[in-house]
């Protein structure tokens, strides 16, 4: 049984497979319900509407549900921050509506369950290293790592005052999400500055 689970445990998290975004979409709606504590299988079957049975079959437990459940939830999270950008240019990366909110809140609950969870940590920092090449795409040139940095740190400090108890105001974090990309367009690369 532990050789399975090792297995299992090591194998990369596959964030497309049915199974993971299912469990994924279930784990999410159980944070923004029930707070951060660590959910059970239970918790997430009675949320994705099957059987226990069939959530421990598919991950061989909790242990392994969890870091599954989580790559499948930040695979279509990302997804749909990926598809605002797109629609809405540099500010889709901030939530509008109330359901952009809530997937938000599952974020940072996931990111919360990351500290006390290696491997969900691991799938975070895979999403963040994703994250840090769509920024500079939308920059349009190379960040050093000391802009890439800050970027990341502004926009999770933006995220979490947007769901916290005494919420920032939207159009204020729009404006600092704003003055941050005027601030890092405009600064010529050093080809252009030689030349």
């Amino acid at each position: 049984m532990s050789v399975v689970c090792g297995a299992i445990s090591a194998m990369a998290f596959n964030r497309n497979r049915f199974e993971s975004q299912t469990a994924g979409l279930a784990l999410a709606r159980t944070i923004g319900r029930e707070g951060l504590r660590a959910p059970t299988l239970k918790m997430v079957a009675e949320e994705a509407n099957m059987g226990v049975s069939t959530l421990h079959q598919w991950f061989a437990g909790q242990q392994n549900m969890l870091p599954h459940a989580a790559a499948g939830f930040a695979g279509i999270f990302w997804e749909q921050v990926a598809q605002r950008v797109k629609a809405r240019g540099w500010g889709g990366y901030l939530p509008t509506t109330d359901d952009e909110v809530f997937f938000l809140r599952a974020w940072l609950g996931l990111e919360e369950l990351a500290r006390s969870n290696d491997e969900v940590g691991e799938t975070v920092r895979d999403l963040w290293h994703d994250v840090r090449f769509w920024l500079r795409s939308s920059i349009g040139r190379e960040l050093t790592d000391y802009e890439s940095g800050g970027l990341v740190i502004l926009l999770r400090g933006l995220w979490d005052s947007l769901c916290s108890a005494d919420p920032i105001q939207p159009e204020l974090a729009q404006s600092l999400w704003a003055a941050a990309y005027a601030a890092l367009h405009d600064v010529p690369d050093s080809n252009q500055a030689a030349a």
